[in-house]
């Protein structure tokens, strides 16, 4: 039974994260997003914010960076 608990513990995590990912829209297509695209989702964001989830400094941001950002609490969901 805890096994089952913690499964579903992990499965309702990760939908949580890829919901909230859903919300950055890829407009060009290219698998990443802009500033200009994660500006759209979350209009706070500053540069600065941005460089800091842009962890391998492509200027882009991986879907796996916004996981990451979302789920450290760096994104607001």
């Amino acid at each position: 039974m805890k096994t089952h608990v913690l499964f579903l513990a992990a499965v309702m995590a990760l939908t949580a994260v890829q919901a909230s990912a859903a919300t950055v829209a890829d407009a060009d297509g290219n698998g990443s997003y802009s500033m200009e695209e994660m500006a759209a989702a979350y209009p706070d964001m500053g540069e600065e914010a941005f460089a800091d989830i842009d962890t391998d400094e492509s200027g882009e941001i991986s879907p796996e960076e916004l996981a990451a950002a979302v789920e450290s609490g760096a994104l607001a969901q």
